[in-house]
């Protein structure tokens, strides 16, 4: 249908330029995605994974964000019920009336530190703006309960007398979250003829007329030019640095800060913490997460300023210890130390430059206006995952005014790829996996392994790869036959790609080396490797997840590894 026009050009596949992409595509306007890494690769895979409203934001009087981030929570929930679940966070108080005078200087003037905790007449209130502004059963309104009560987190009864607790949502794996949107702009093209060209590992270049996309792996080189209709830059916190590459003249636009986040299989800080997560806050104002993460804990996060490359953000020691810090103050005689994290990451959330607070910087997102050469160009600002298909959408309406068309259809009731039909309740899930595993002859593990990763998709993912008995990647209930699919059909190129952010085996609270193998053996047969990059190729990928993850890699035989649980995804 559009085949003979010139695609917009988006620079960067994480969430919102993949949001971006999925909105064009489906109103006919041919897209090409590119990326200097992989998709989903930055401030995407790197976040606190909460689908949230932002109550904090009512402090500095942000509306209309809240509703927003309310209206795309439910949304999401509806579309998106693989990826997207409810959560009960409760937020511990150890008094009435601390915070109320600088609360009040934030919510009037937005620049007042806060130096004390907020008393349970604060935060009560607080919930009750936050309630006013919930109109789906799903997510129930606040209540406040007495420490010790059973149906919230076992925090310290010395130091807090209440729990506040309200209901939020969160997302096990944002990084499938966002590759549903590919698969769906991939659906699209494949049903209307409309171009839709994913490039990854890709250096942009432009001239005066032209831009020069290069990709490469290993000593494969490939160059191809494009003259785009228009330039959507949605490379979140490298915006500026994308901007001074392409040779765009622009003020500071960018002003990231980092948050850092753990990983603990800790069995006692689980239990205490039970169905739900603690939202807490130092008496400096800072706030930390204990969320549940299958039968593990994550925590975050830090709020720190960050210069340079976002891809060289790493957990520092003094973020771990302070993050660790705070859990132990939050539940009595825990005793967390830097032996119980299984990984930790770190991200650059790309917000706007700003001075002052790093905490009062908004959330919102924003699209700044230029031009590259003779196209016109958009540079996305801000954002976050909640909204982040309405930032896409928002895009999107920008890009068809510019390019004097009529937007055709949204998708703001189009469900997310494995979310069609979604069981209602975990017990109809359970019994959707059981079928699938009976009709194809597969362990209901391995199908369980799929389902946790795709949703109502597994059945004709599980219809190509069986029937059973199906052989595992080492350690884990995902079969070999599946890792081969993702290969073949995620646009996977490295070890990497499928290791954080295909399989989310970096998750497992154990990754074998002999897994790393079979995953090579995965990968070369696409014929981009060849013998001879073997053991750099999986030597390079042990050093990065040492690195940025704080992971490392057993070494033990396979019969000495304990099956992960398909909780862990894996």
């Amino acid at each position: 249908m559009s085949s003979d026009l010139q695609p917009v050009l988006i620079l960067g596949a994480g969430v919102n330029g993949c949001a971006v992409a999925r909105e064009l595509v489906l109103n006919g306007v041919p897209v090409w995605l590119v990326d200097r890494f992989d998709i989903a690769s930055g401030a995407s895979s790197r976040s606190s994974r909460l689908i949230h409203g932002g109550l904090r934001y009512l402090e500095y009087a942000e509306f209309r964000l809240v509703r927003e981030s309310l209206q795309e929570r439910s949304r999401l929930h509806r579309l998106a019920p693989q990826f997207v679940h409810p959560l009960r966070l409760s937020i511990p108080v150890a008094n009435l009336s601390s915070g109320l005078m600088q609360s009040a200087k934030r919510f009037l003037f937005g620049n007042a530190n806060q130096t004390t905790s907020r008393g349970l007449w604060l935060v009560r209130t607080g919930l009750k703006m936050y309630d006013a502004f919930v109109a789906d059963p799903a997510f129930p309104k606040s209540k406040s309960h007495a420490v010790g009560s059973k149906s919230v987190p076992d925090v310290d009864p010395e130091k807090f007398r209440w729990l506040c607790s309200y209901t939020d949502a969160w997302m096990h794996f944002p990084e499938r979250f966002v590759l549903s949107m590919v698969e769906d702009a991939r659906r699209i093209s494949e049903q209307t003829g409309t171009e839709f060209r994913v490039l990854t590992y890709t250096e942009t270049e432009f001239t005066e007329e032209e831009f020069r996309l290069t990709s490469q792996f290993g000593n494969q080189r490939e160059t191809i030019t494009c003259r785009p209709r228009m330039v959507v830059n949605a490379t979140g916190a490298w915006g500026d640095l994308t901007l001074g590459k392409l040779g765009v003249e622009s003020p500071r636009l960018f002003g990231g800060t980092k948050g850092s986040h753990f990983f603990t299989y800790h069995p006692e800080l689980r239990r205490r913490l039970g169905e739900g997560g603690v939202y807490a806050e130092a008496d400096d104002g800072r706030l930390v997460f204990v969320l549940p993460f299958g039968e593990g804990v994550m925590v975050g996060t830090t709020d720190e300023r960050f210069e340079g490359p976002p891809e060289l953000a790493i957990a520092k020691d003094e973020e771990l210890d302070y993050l660790i810090g705070m859990v132990n103050n939050l539940f009595d005689d825990l005793h967390l130390t830097r032996d119980d994290m299984t990984m930790h990451y770190s991200g650059v959330r790309p917000l706007p430059y700003a001075d002052g607070e790093t905490a009062a910087i908004s959330r919102d997102h924003s699209i700044k206006e230029q031009w590259i050469g003779p196209y016109p160009l958009c540079t996305l600002v801000g954002g976050k995952l909640t909204t982040a298909r309405a930032f896409g959408e928002l895009v999107a309406d920008r890009v068809f005014e510019e390019l004097a068309i009529a937007r055709k259809t949204d998708t703001q009731d189009r469900p997310f790829p494995g979310g069609e039909s979604f069981p209602p309740d975990t017990d109809s899930e359970q019994y959707e996996v059981r079928r699938l595993a009976e009709a194809y002859e597969v362990d209901p593990a391995q199908v369980a392994a799929i389902w946790f990763l795709w949703g109502t998709r597994t059945e004709e993912i599980v219809k190509q790869i069986g029937p059973g008995p199906l052989e595992n990647l080492d350690g884990t209930t995902i079969p070999i036959a599946y890792a081969k699919w993702v290969r073949q059909n995620e646009w996977v190129t490295t070890l990497e790609d499928l290791v954080e952010r295909r399989l989310m085996l970096v998750f497992s609270q154990r990754l074998t080396l002999r897994c790393l193998e079979q995953l090579w053996t995965v990968l070369n047969e696409s014929g981009k490797m060849t013998d001879s990059d073997r053991q750099s190729q999986i030597d390079r990928l042990r050093e990065r997840l040492h690195k940025h993850y704080g992971k490392e890699i057993e070494t033990a035989d396979a019969a000495s590894v304990t099956t992960a649980s398909t909780d862990d995804g894996v």
